[in-house]
């Protein structure tokens, strides 16, 4: 099945990390300094070697790589042996000797070492084989199933929103009033507040404990999140406004919403990786769009 077909990064990174953890005892192909390991990549030659005629023919290599798990998939390996084939065999002799494995890996492992990114070089393996199987878990669904999927999501919401908005619109005024809050504060300070600690705490903690790729991710989760919340609400907002032709009086709103989701966009396309001072723009965002809010409005006086 098209599905199954693997390409050369995931099966070289499942035959790598499969070789670390196994057959070379815990030696990575990457030292310390972050280059390849020419030593462990020979080493690997001579173990799928078994004839030690100094090439690897089709069956040797198949033979060692039905020993290998690829995630859940169950590749079909005639067609893993002829892309891993299609790579290192460069002289078309149907065989490939060790040169060709080790020049072969060494320019692999360099990509590797560039996308994984790791502080600890040695985990490179581990790293870039979550990365490239991460991006066939994503691909390898079924794009129909997960349209219908996307679209039965969206119709549940709604039918939650249209029992469950009039009573929650209720709660919050009554709170506002309580609390003598403006209801605006409520909604866009105190709920989101309470909806997302929890997530922002369990993000925080453990990020000590994760590679820098991980805590990106983590980090642009967060806040691709606040954006397409920030941004769905302003489109329903503006749907109401036109078609019940509304009073607009909420320009310091959204220029306040707009100004943050311009400031993390920037950030967004600025870098696939997120570098410390932008963890500290992120926190400051949230009491400078408080303020800009209130400066708009006491200030300036802009409705």
């Amino acid at each position: 099945m098209e599905e199954n077909k693997l390409e050369i990064d995931q099966i070289l990174s499942k035959i790598l990390k499969h070789s670390e953890s196994q057959l070379l005892k815990e030696e990575s192909f990457v030292t310390d300094d972050g280059k390849p390991n020419t030593e462990s990549i020979k080493k690997l030659f001579r173990l799928i070697d078994i004839n030690n005629n100094n090439r690897i023919s089709r069956t040797e290599l198949e033979q060692q790589i039905r020993t290998i798990k690829f995630e859940e998939l169950k590749p079909n390996y005639e067609d893993v042996v002829k892309e891993f084939f299609n790579y290192f065999d460069t002289d078309g002799k149907n065989t490939i000797d060790e040169e060709n494995v080790v020049y072969g890996l060494e320019r692999w492992l360099y990509k590797a070492i560039h996308v994984a990114n790791c502080s600890d070089k040695t985990k490179t393996i581990d790293e870039y084989d979550r990365i490239v199987w991460e991006k066939k878990v994503i691909h390898g669904d079924s794009f129909l199933w997960a349209f219908v999927k996307c679209v039965l999501e969206i119709v549940l919401g709604i039918v939650i929103l249209t029992f469950l908005g009039g009573p929650l619109t209720t709660s919050i005024l009554q709170l506002s009033y309580t609390m003598r809050v403006p209801s605006f504060s409520i909604s866009f300070v105190i709920v989101p507040l309470a909806m997302n600690t929890r997530t922002v705490i369990e993000a925080l903690f453990p990020a000590g404990k994760k590679s820098e790729n991980s805590a990106s991710l983590t980090f642009s989760e967060i806040y691709g999140g606040v954006v397409m919340n920030n941004l769905s609400g302003l489109t329903i907002l503006l749907a109401i406004v036109y078609s019940k032709d509304l009073q607009w009086d909420f320009s310091t709103e959204v220029l306040t919403v707009l100004v943050v989701c311009a400031i993390v966009g920037i950030l967004g396309c600025s870098s696939s990786k997120y570098p410390f001072w932008t963890c500290i723009i992120a926190f400051l965002l949230y009491p400078i769009s408080l303020g800009l809010f209130i400066y708009d409005k006491l200030v300036l006086r802009w409705n």
